[in-house]
């Protein structure tokens, strides 16, 4: 006769060999003490995808066929859901627990806020990775690029803007925001220098675009025309985060010519 009592050795986890993996260092924005700044590091990510995972589970378990271990990931997976959709958490073997959580703020006493999924990792899921070898941890200044400057007029990508009109740049990291950013015309000597900054033209005009990857406004009535210049972008936007940087990001064009 079976017993009914339940498996509790579900997720068994055991030892393998420690893999590696990469660090980025990002600067702490919200440090207040700009003398001493410190860094967080973002692993580097990479992704088993669901048939990786089965062929895992086939080496694991030979006996096994894949279409069968297939077909229990997937109703497993469907008991979770169904679990958190009536209101429950739901133990995850020895990994760790999905639960129900309110996020957001509400504006009365009475208001019913947002929910969403979170997870608390078990122990042993933390300890799975405490000898992960870190082979490489690297910091890099915040930075942009412009890699395209288009004159909306003629739609050329050469360099020439057209007087009195429009311009669109694209790139990364160029989005305009926070205190002293905004976008300039630099005029150039003949060796490619940046003239002094009281020289400069800042844009005035509402930007049309205005996101990390795309800039459009109208040129400054102020440019001459013949003369050459370089774009100029100050800011402290500092991306996906939404948080404003301390320090101005600065990110220069290519020479372009006003016609």
């Amino acid at each position: 006769m079976k017993s009914s009592s339940t498996n509790n050795s579900f997720i068994k986890l055991t030892e393998s060999a420690a893999g590696r993996v990469g660090v980025k260092l990002q600067l702490n924005q919200f440090n207040k003490d700009s003398a001493n700044p410190n860094y967080y590091g973002k692993v580097e990510r990479y992704t088993l995808n669901a048939q990786n995972i089965l062929d895992g589970i086939a080496g694991e378990l030979p006996q096994i066929d894949t279409g069968t271990a297939a077909s229990v990931l997937n109703a497993y997976a469907n008991v979770v859901l169904k679990s958190l959709q009536s209101g429950n958490a739901v133990k995850f073997g020895e990994l760790g627990t999905f639960y129900i959580a309110a996020k957001g703020v509400v504006d009365s006493s009475t208001g019913r806020p947002n929910l969403t999924v979170k997870f608390t990792p078990s122990q042993n899921l933390k300890d799975s990775v405490k000898d992960v070898e870190i082979v490489s941890s690297e910091y890099k200044e915040a930075s942009g690029a412009i890699s395209l400057i288009t004159d909306v007029s003629s739609g050329s990508t050469n360099g020439s803007l057209t007087a009195g009109g429009s311009v669109l740049l694209e790139g990364n990291g160029i989005k305009v925001g926070g205190e002293d950013s905004g976008i300039w015309f630099a005029p150039v000597s003949k060796n490619g220098e940046l003239s002094s900054e009281v020289e400069w033209i800042k844009v005035s005009s509402a930007l049309v675009y205005n996101t990390s990857g795309k800039l459009l406004f109208a040129l400054p009535s102020e440019l001459a025309s013949g003369s050459t210049y370089k774009i100029v972008i100050r800011t402290k936007f500092a991306g996906r985060s939404g948080y404003e940087r301390k320090t101005l990001v600065q990110i220069v064009s290519d020479a372009v010519t006003i016609g």
